[in-house]
């Protein structure tokens, strides 16, 4: 018995084992089928087009090659695609038939009654049995008509049931039309792990408004009602033993363009027809629809349009294509997408100016928009200006806005017309002025003034603008938009002027009795001048030689003049004074010195001439009149 029971192991093993051989060696027939063996009829090539039209007739699916085992039925299944001519033959129809061959493609027998596109086949016998399709397109006489043949399919049955452990969906087309008159359609497939499994292979889909698919098939049909989304399409494998493996693969749905696409202002939108086309349209007309004006942009054969950069102009506009196929014939077919919106999302940065201007109310003579040269104690001071975001779309909507004053004037701001409050606050020897709430929500463009008081009693120059802070509706700093720089210069309203020094050098047998000028101290004038006065009289400047060179002791015979630099020759000075310089009534007085030709010269005399150092002092005196 024990001998019995290891003999029955032995010989079970050896049967499998020449059944797994055998299958394998008929899956290397069955791809040697598909590829060399001769069918009934040569292989037609595939239809070629798009949007469901067809440039030319034969098998839009092919029968796949299918794995049984005894007596367990499986479907074959083929579907064909017409081309535009042939779609025009009235009441044309397709006619079936199947061939089937037992010896590798040597002989072909028609199978009885198969004149459909699918053909059941219930196998009695492990083996391989090669299949092939073959369809007529016409009404009444096929004399005229050709006659396509499907690939070759290979038919392998087992003695036992192969289960399948994964499975793999995919799909003809991933995007299928909603705007056709003909319901478009593609198919999926299903590959199992291991490929010769052979359970059955069903089919479902996620939503039925979208797609339908056919559950023994394949088929996917689109709907023709123009609703748009994404279909999943399930593969499911029920092995007998009952388990099942499945996938998935999802399939858009949509009349040939994105229903919208946004752009951020400033860039440009690609508009593209969707799908996959085995053939490039003859033409391609992009249109362009916006407040109810249709206007063509683009001809040519491209599936895609690119717009020039975009504005806010462009927003809401509609874009489509119509898409013409040209038949073998002349003929041609329109296929028309459905309309894509444009939204432009709008630029949302501030395009913020600011302007500001400063006036002296009291006495603006001989000043500019950017500057005030002199502003007196108590003068009426203006500053002026416009806040404007030009982007209709900025995020600004509050603004604050800052100034420099001098310390403790008393301002007065007013914001479009109507008086401000502010805060204020020491900064160095001056005062920040803040103003707060401007609101830029509705409104884009504010005008400012800012109006004070000079209590500057010094001179004193100061640069100062208006600098406005942004923030967005949640308060979020956007930044800092400023004016151009103001100058305000404060004085006394005085005429000042000061003296410098005067050297003549040294003193030499070589230069005795000759002129020599001197050299001031300082910038090289002799006398430094600023008139601050705002109301400026006609004024002279004269000059007197107090007392001759002396060292203290000793008198020099020496003679001082003053060269006016005009041609002229020199005035001596002496101890009474002598007018140097007039300036006329409104005009500033000017330093004197070699910046305007103007110097001191000394003439020393050669008797009794003894050396050291000698210093003499000068009176300039300034007469103006009332």
């Amino acid at each position: 018995m024990m001998g019995k029971w290891w003999l029955r192991v032995l010989v079970g093993l050896l049967t499998l084992f020449a059944v797994t051989v055998g299958v394998q060696g008929n899956r290397h027939s069955e791809v040697q089928a598909a590829t060399e063996i001769s069918g009934k009829g040569s292989p037609s090539g595939a239809p070629l087009g798009m949007f469901g039209l067809y440039l030319n007739t034969g098998f839009n699916l092919q029968p796949d090659d299918r794995y049984t085992w005894v007596k367990r039925s499986v479907m074959l299944t083929t579907a064909t695609a017409h081309s535009m001519v042939d779609i025009l033959i009235p009441f044309a129809t397709d006619h079936f038939q199947w061939y089937q061959s037992t010896n590798e493609g040597k002989t072909w027998q028609g199978v009885d009654g198969a004149k459909k596109a699918d053909l059941t086949v219930t196998p009695t016998q492990v083996g391989t049995v090669y299949y092939q399709q073959s369809f007529q397109y016409y009404f009444g006489t096929p004399l005229f008509s050709p006659t396509y043949y499907s690939r070759v399919a290979v038919l392998t049955t087992f003695p036992e049931p192969i289960p399948a452990t994964e499975l793999k969906v995919t799909s003809k087309q991933s995007y299928l039309y909603n705007n056709q008159d003909n319901a478009m359609v593609t198919y999926v497939h299903g590959e199992p792990t291991p490929a010769n499994a052979t359970g059955a292979l069903t089919w479902t889909s996620s939503d039925d408004q979208l797609a339908t698919v056919n559950e023994a098939t394949g088929e996917v049909k689109a709907n023709t009602s123009g609703q748009s989304g994404t279909v999943v399409i399930t593969g499911t494998m029920t092995n007998d033993d009952g388990s099942t493996v499945t996938d998935q693969v999802p399939i858009t749905i949509g009349g040939g363009l994105a229903v919208e696409q946004r752009v951020a202002e400033g860039q440009t939108a690609t508009f593209s027809v969707q799908g996959s086309f085995a053939e490039t349209p003859s033409a391609v007309a992009w249109h362009r629809v916006i407040d109810g004006k249709n206007t063509v942009v683009a001809r040519g054969n491209k599936l895609s349009y690119t717009t020039p950069t975009t504005s806010m102009t462009d927003d809401q506009a509609q874009y489509y294509a119509v898409v013409t196929i040209k038949s073998p014939d002349g003929s041609t077919q329109d296929m028309t997408t459905n309309r894509s919106k444009l939204t432009v999302v709008p630029d949302v940065t501030p395009r913020m100016t600011v302007t500001n201007q400063v006036e002296d109310v009291t006495d603006n003579a001989d000043n500019t928009a950017s500057e005030l040269t002199n502003i007196l104690n108590g003068d009426t001071c203006k500053v002026t200006g416009r806040f404007k975001d030009e982007n209709a779309y900025s995020k600004l909507t509050d603004g604050e806005f800052l100034i420099t004053l001098p310390t403790d004037v008393q301002p007065t701001i007013d914001v479009d017309g109507q008086e401000a409050q502010y805060g204020k606050y020491a900064s160095g020897d001056s005062m920040k002025v803040l103003v707060t709430g401007v609101d830029f929500s509705k409104t884009k463009t504010h005008t400012f003034s800012v109006t004070f008081k000079s209590n500057q009693t010094v001179n004193r120059t100061m640069t100062t603008r208006v600098d406005l802070s942004g923030e967005d509706a949640q308060h979020n700093k956007i930044g800092t938009y400023s004016g151009s720089p103001l100058t305000l210069r404060f004085t006394d309203g005085k005429l000042h002027a000061a003296a410098n020094d005067v050297s003549f050098g040294e003193i030499t047998t070589t230069n005795l009795g000759l002129e020599i000028p001197g050299t001031a101290t300082g910038d090289g004038d002799l006398l430094d001048v600023i008139d601050n006065r705002r109301h400026k009289a006609a004024t002279t400047i004269d000059l007197r030689q107090e007392a001759p060179f002396s060292d203290g002791q000793t008198t020099l015979a020496a003679e001082l003049s003053y060269d006016g630099g005009l041609g002229q020759s020199p005035l001596s000075l002496t101890n009474a004074d002598q007018t140097v310089a007039s300036v006329a009534s409104g005009m500033p007085v000017p330093s004197i010195g070699v910046s305007h030709g103007e110097n001191l010269k000394v003439k020393v005399a050669m008797v009794d001439f003894l050396p050291g150092k000698y210093t003499s002092k000068l009176d300039w005196t300034f007469v103006t009149g009332p």
